[in-house]
Protein backbone atom coordinates (compact mmCIF):
# COMPACT_ATOMS: atom_id res chain seq x y z
CA UNK A 1 0.00 0.00 0.00
CA UNK A 2 1.42 3.37 -1.07
CA UNK A 3 0.58 6.23 1.33
CA UNK A 4 0.77 9.85 0.18
CA UNK A 5 -0.09 13.24 1.63
CA UNK A 6 -2.28 15.18 -0.80
CA UNK A 7 -0.91 18.48 0.48
CA UNK A 8 2.34 17.62 -1.29
CA UNK A 9 0.58 17.58 -4.69
CA UNK A 10 -1.83 20.51 -4.46
CA UNK A 11 -1.25 24.22 -4.07
CA UNK A 12 -4.20 24.81 -1.73
CA UNK A 13 -6.90 22.80 0.00
CA UNK A 14 -9.34 25.49 -1.15
CA UNK A 15 -8.34 25.04 -4.79
CA UNK A 16 -10.67 22.80 -6.82
CA UNK A 17 -7.63 20.92 -8.15
CA UNK A 18 -7.25 19.61 -4.62
CA UNK A 19 -9.92 17.05 -5.55
CA UNK A 20 -7.98 16.08 -8.64
CA UNK A 21 -4.19 16.16 -8.17
CA UNK A 22 -1.70 14.83 -10.69
CA UNK A 23 0.38 12.22 -8.90
CA UNK A 24 4.01 11.21 -9.49
CA UNK A 25 4.36 8.90 -12.50
CA UNK A 26 5.96 6.17 -10.40
CA UNK A 27 2.73 6.05 -8.36
CA UNK A 28 0.10 6.50 -11.06
CA UNK A 29 -0.51 7.73 -14.59
CA UNK A 30 -2.82 10.72 -14.16
CA UNK A 31 -5.17 11.90 -16.89
CA UNK A 32 -7.22 14.54 -15.13
CA UNK A 33 -9.17 17.57 -16.33
CA UNK A 34 -10.66 20.46 -14.34
CA UNK A 35 -13.19 22.71 -16.10
CA UNK A 36 -14.71 25.81 -14.54
CA UNK A 37 -18.18 26.35 -16.03
CA UNK A 38 -19.16 29.31 -13.89
CA UNK A 39 -17.89 30.91 -10.74
CA UNK A 40 -18.12 28.18 -8.05
CA UNK A 41 -19.34 25.56 -10.56
CA UNK A 42 -16.96 22.89 -11.90
CA UNK A 43 -16.67 19.63 -13.80
CA UNK A 44 -13.75 17.37 -12.85
CA UNK A 45 -12.66 14.28 -14.77
CA UNK A 46 -10.41 12.01 -12.72
CA UNK A 47 -8.54 9.11 -14.28
CA UNK A 48 -5.74 7.27 -12.48
CA UNK A 49 -3.90 4.11 -13.47
CA UNK A 50 -2.11 3.05 -10.29
CA UNK A 51 0.91 0.81 -10.02
CA UNK A 52 -0.31 -0.37 -6.62
CA UNK A 53 -3.08 0.21 -4.08
CA UNK A 54 -2.80 3.79 -2.93
CA UNK A 55 -4.21 6.02 -0.23
CA UNK A 56 -4.05 9.80 -0.06
CA UNK A 57 -4.17 11.75 3.16
CA UNK A 58 -6.42 14.74 2.45
CA UNK A 59 -7.45 17.94 4.20
CA UNK A 60 -10.16 19.92 2.46
CA UNK A 61 -11.58 23.35 3.35
CA UNK A 62 -14.71 25.17 2.24
CA UNK A 63 -18.27 23.90 1.77
CA UNK A 64 -18.90 21.93 -1.40
CA UNK A 65 -21.78 19.92 -2.85
CA UNK A 66 -20.28 17.07 -4.88
CA UNK A 67 -21.90 14.64 -7.32
CA UNK A 68 -19.48 11.83 -8.23
CA UNK A 69 -20.16 9.36 -11.04
CA UNK A 70 -17.76 6.42 -10.80
CA UNK A 71 -17.12 4.98 -14.24
CA UNK A 72 -14.33 2.54 -13.32
CA UNK A 73 -12.91 1.16 -10.10
CA UNK A 74 -13.84 1.45 -6.44
CA UNK A 75 -12.64 3.90 -3.82
CA UNK A 76 -13.49 5.14 -0.33
CA UNK A 77 -13.10 8.34 1.62
CA UNK A 78 -12.88 8.10 5.42
CA UNK A 79 -12.59 11.12 7.68
CA UNK A 80 -11.10 11.29 11.15
CA UNK A 81 -14.51 10.56 12.70
CA UNK A 82 -14.66 7.24 10.80
CA UNK A 83 -17.44 8.46 8.51
CA UNK A 84 -17.10 6.71 5.16
CA UNK A 85 -18.17 7.78 1.68
CA UNK A 86 -18.10 5.02 -0.95
CA UNK A 87 -17.35 5.38 -4.66
CA UNK A 88 -18.30 2.30 -6.68
CA UNK A 89 -18.31 1.56 -10.39
CA UNK A 90 -21.74 2.26 -11.86
CA UNK A 91 -22.89 4.25 -8.83
CA UNK A 92 -23.58 7.91 -8.12
CA UNK A 93 -22.30 9.32 -4.84
CA UNK A 94 -23.77 12.62 -3.69
CA UNK A 95 -22.08 14.23 -0.71
CA UNK A 96 -21.47 17.50 1.05
CA UNK A 97 -18.06 18.44 2.42
CA UNK A 98 -17.42 21.30 4.80
CA UNK A 99 -14.04 20.91 6.44
CA UNK A 100 -12.74 17.40 6.29
CA UNK A 101 -9.54 15.65 7.31
CA UNK A 102 -9.33 12.11 6.08
CA UNK A 103 -7.97 9.48 3.73
CA UNK A 104 -8.91 8.62 0.13
CA UNK A 105 -8.37 4.91 -0.52
CA UNK A 106 -8.13 3.71 -4.12
CA UNK A 107 -8.92 0.00 -4.12
CA UNK A 108 -8.44 -0.76 -7.84
CA UNK A 109 -5.62 -0.11 -10.29
CA UNK A 110 -7.78 2.13 -12.48
CA UNK A 111 -10.11 4.81 -11.17
CA UNK A 112 -12.27 6.82 -13.56
CA UNK A 113 -14.69 9.39 -12.15
CA UNK A 114 -16.67 12.39 -13.31
CA UNK A 115 -17.52 14.98 -10.68
CA UNK A 116 -19.76 18.00 -10.61
CA UNK A 117 -18.75 20.34 -7.78
CA UNK A 118 -20.71 23.31 -6.50
CA UNK A 119 -19.22 25.66 -3.96
CA UNK A 120 -21.41 27.16 -1.24
CA UNK A 121 -21.74 30.50 -3.01
CA UNK A 122 -23.24 28.83 -6.10
CA UNK A 123 -25.85 27.14 -3.94
CA UNK A 124 -26.72 30.37 -2.17
CA UNK A 125 -27.10 32.18 -5.49
CA UNK A 126 -29.33 29.54 -7.03
CA UNK A 127 -31.40 27.98 -4.22
CA UNK A 128 -33.75 29.75 -1.82
CA UNK A 129 -33.17 27.07 0.84
CA UNK A 130 -29.68 25.90 0.08
CA UNK A 131 -28.80 22.24 -0.10
CA UNK A 132 -26.24 22.90 2.57
CA UNK A 133 -28.90 24.04 5.05
CA UNK A 134 -31.10 21.08 4.18
CA UNK A 135 -28.51 18.34 4.36
CA UNK A 136 -25.47 19.58 6.28
CA UNK A 137 -25.43 19.39 10.07
CA UNK A 138 -22.47 19.79 12.39
CA UNK A 139 -20.62 16.82 10.95
CA UNK A 140 -17.95 17.85 8.45
CA UNK A 141 -18.93 15.40 5.76
CA UNK A 142 -22.33 14.04 4.82
CA UNK A 143 -23.27 11.26 2.42
CA UNK A 144 -26.62 12.30 0.95
CA UNK A 145 -27.17 9.52 -1.57
CA UNK A 146 -25.41 6.43 -2.89
CA UNK A 147 -27.28 4.59 -5.63
CA UNK A 148 -26.87 3.12 -9.13
CA UNK A 149 -26.40 5.80 -11.78
CA UNK A 150 -29.67 6.44 -13.58
CA UNK A 151 -29.98 5.85 -17.31
CA UNK A 152 -30.74 9.55 -17.90
CA UNK A 153 -27.54 10.59 -16.13
CA UNK A 154 -25.53 7.95 -18.00
CA UNK A 155 -26.63 9.49 -21.31
CA UNK A 156 -25.62 12.97 -20.18
CA UNK A 157 -22.27 11.70 -18.86
CA UNK A 158 -21.50 10.21 -22.29
CA UNK A 159 -22.36 13.51 -23.93
CA UNK A 160 -20.05 15.37 -21.55
CA UNK A 161 -17.19 12.94 -22.14
CA UNK A 162 -17.56 13.24 -25.93
CA UNK A 163 -17.49 17.03 -26.08
CA UNK A 164 -15.29 18.70 -28.71
CA UNK A 165 -12.42 20.36 -26.89
CA UNK A 166 -11.61 22.76 -29.71
CA UNK A 167 -15.16 24.04 -30.16
CA UNK A 168 -15.77 27.70 -29.28
CA UNK A 169 -19.09 26.67 -27.76
CA UNK A 170 -17.76 23.83 -25.60
CA UNK A 171 -18.16 25.74 -22.31
CA UNK A 172 -21.81 26.52 -23.05
CA UNK A 173 -22.37 22.93 -24.17
CA UNK A 174 -20.78 21.46 -21.04
CA UNK A 175 -22.59 23.92 -18.81
CA UNK A 176 -25.97 22.94 -20.29
CA UNK A 177 -25.26 19.23 -19.78
CA UNK A 178 -23.95 19.72 -16.24
CA UNK A 179 -26.99 21.80 -15.30
CA UNK A 180 -29.23 19.11 -16.75
CA UNK A 181 -27.50 16.46 -14.63
CA UNK A 182 -27.72 18.74 -11.61
CA UNK A 183 -31.46 19.15 -12.14
CA UNK A 184 -31.96 15.40 -12.55
CA UNK A 185 -29.94 14.41 -9.51
CA UNK A 186 -31.24 17.06 -7.11
CA UNK A 187 -34.81 16.35 -8.19
CA UNK A 188 -34.19 12.64 -7.62
CA UNK A 189 -32.70 12.96 -4.13
CA UNK A 190 -35.41 15.40 -3.07
CA UNK A 191 -38.07 12.91 -4.16
CA UNK A 192 -36.21 10.07 -2.46
CA UNK A 193 -35.82 12.05 0.73
CA UNK A 194 -39.48 12.97 0.73
CA UNK A 195 -40.14 9.22 0.80
CA UNK A 196 -37.23 8.18 3.00
CA UNK A 197 -34.55 10.27 4.64
CA UNK A 198 -31.05 8.91 4.18
CA UNK A 199 -29.54 8.14 7.58
CA UNK A 200 -25.99 6.92 7.85
CA UNK A 201 -24.61 5.07 10.89
CA UNK A 202 -23.70 8.32 12.65
CA UNK A 203 -27.16 9.83 12.09
CA UNK A 204 -28.93 6.73 13.43
CA UNK A 205 -26.69 6.67 16.50
CA UNK A 206 -27.51 10.33 17.21
CA UNK A 207 -31.26 9.71 16.78
CA UNK A 208 -31.08 7.02 19.47
CA UNK A 209 -29.01 9.36 21.62
CA UNK A 210 -31.73 12.02 21.25
CA UNK A 211 -34.32 9.51 22.44
CA UNK A 212 -32.25 8.73 25.55
CA UNK A 213 -31.85 12.45 26.30
CA UNK A 214 -35.63 12.88 26.16
CA UNK A 215 -36.23 9.88 28.41
CA UNK A 216 -33.62 10.98 30.96
CA UNK A 217 -35.12 14.47 31.10
CA UNK A 218 -38.74 13.40 31.35
CA UNK A 219 -39.56 16.16 33.87
CA UNK A 220 -37.98 18.93 31.81
CA UNK A 221 -37.38 17.77 28.22
CA UNK A 222 -35.36 20.01 25.88
CA UNK A 223 -36.98 21.78 22.94
CA UNK A 224 -36.43 20.43 19.43
CA UNK A 225 -33.89 23.20 18.81
CA UNK A 226 -31.98 22.36 22.00
CA UNK A 227 -32.17 18.62 21.37
CA UNK A 228 -30.84 19.02 17.81
CA UNK A 229 -27.88 20.98 19.13
CA UNK A 230 -27.12 18.37 21.79
CA UNK A 231 -26.95 15.54 19.24
CA UNK A 232 -25.29 17.61 16.48
CA UNK A 233 -28.05 17.14 13.90
CA UNK A 234 -30.13 19.78 12.18
CA UNK A 235 -33.83 20.03 13.09
CA UNK A 236 -34.93 18.63 9.72
CA UNK A 237 -32.88 15.45 10.15
CA UNK A 238 -33.81 15.08 13.82
CA UNK A 239 -37.56 15.28 13.26
CA UNK A 240 -37.61 13.22 10.09
CA UNK A 241 -35.10 10.76 11.54
CA UNK A 242 -37.47 10.09 14.46
CA UNK A 243 -40.27 9.39 12.00
CA UNK A 244 -38.07 6.96 10.09
CA UNK A 245 -36.49 5.17 13.06
CA UNK A 246 -39.39 5.22 15.55
CA UNK A 247 -42.33 5.94 13.22
CA UNK A 248 -43.39 8.91 15.32
CA UNK A 249 -42.29 12.39 16.43
CA UNK A 250 -39.89 13.05 19.35
CA UNK A 251 -42.60 14.31 21.70
CA UNK A 252 -45.13 11.62 20.77
CA UNK A 253 -42.46 9.05 21.58
CA UNK A 254 -41.79 10.83 24.88
CA UNK A 255 -45.53 10.83 25.65
CA UNK A 256 -45.70 7.05 25.11
CA UNK A 257 -42.70 6.64 27.41
CA UNK A 258 -44.33 8.83 30.08
CA UNK A 259 -47.51 6.80 29.98
CA UNK A 260 -45.66 3.48 30.23
CA UNK A 261 -43.64 4.79 33.17
CA UNK A 262 -46.81 6.08 34.83
CA UNK A 263 -48.41 2.68 34.40
CA UNK A 264 -45.44 0.96 36.03
CA UNK A 265 -45.36 3.42 38.95
CA UNK A 266 -49.10 3.04 39.56
CA UNK A 267 -48.78 -0.74 39.42
CA UNK A 268 -46.07 -0.64 42.08
CA UNK A 269 -48.60 0.83 44.59
CA UNK A 270 -45.75 2.93 46.02
CA UNK A 271 -46.94 6.28 44.64
CA UNK A 272 -50.20 8.17 44.64
CA UNK A 273 -51.58 9.85 41.53
CA UNK A 274 -50.08 13.27 42.35
CA UNK A 275 -46.62 11.76 42.87
CA UNK A 276 -46.80 9.80 39.63
CA UNK A 277 -47.85 12.94 37.78
CA UNK A 278 -44.76 14.78 39.05
CA UNK A 279 -42.46 11.83 38.27
CA UNK A 280 -43.74 11.90 34.70
CA UNK A 281 -43.25 15.62 34.21
CA UNK A 282 -46.78 16.91 34.79
CA UNK A 283 -47.17 20.04 36.88
CA UNK A 284 -50.88 19.46 37.40
CA UNK A 285 -52.33 16.06 38.27
CA UNK A 286 -55.55 16.72 36.34
CA UNK A 287 -53.52 17.16 33.11
CA UNK A 288 -51.79 13.88 33.85
CA UNK A 289 -55.11 12.13 34.55
CA UNK A 290 -56.54 13.38 31.24
CA UNK A 291 -53.47 12.14 29.34
CA UNK A 292 -53.53 8.76 31.08
CA UNK A 293 -57.22 8.28 30.35
CA UNK A 294 -56.68 9.24 26.70
CA UNK A 295 -53.94 6.61 26.38
CA UNK A 296 -55.48 3.72 28.34
CA UNK A 297 -59.20 4.57 28.48
CA UNK A 298 -59.13 4.40 32.26
CA UNK A 299 -58.31 6.96 34.95
CA UNK A 300 -55.11 6.58 37.02
CA UNK A 301 -57.11 6.19 40.23
CA UNK A 302 -59.31 3.47 38.75
CA UNK A 303 -56.21 1.73 37.38
CA UNK A 304 -54.66 1.69 40.87
CA UNK A 305 -57.81 0.25 42.38
CA UNK A 306 -57.88 -2.56 39.82
CA UNK A 307 -54.30 -3.51 40.67
CA UNK A 308 -54.89 -3.66 44.44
Amino acid sequence: MCKLDLNDYSQSSKDISYFNPNLPKDIAISNNENIQLQEDFYILRTNYKFNQKTQLKAKQKGKKFVITFTLKGNAKYENHNKQIVDFKKGYTTISIFEQSNGVRRFEDKEIDQLRIILNENFLKRNFQTTLLDKYLDNSKIKLIDFSPTSFESQVLIEEILDYEKDSELNCIYLQSKALEILHLEINRINKNNDKKLFLDEYDTKQIYKAKEILFKNIKNPPSIVELAKQVHLNEFKLKNGFKQVFNTTPYKLLFKYKMQKAKQLLQSQEYNVNEVAKECGYKYSNNFSDAFYKEFNISPKSFMNIKK
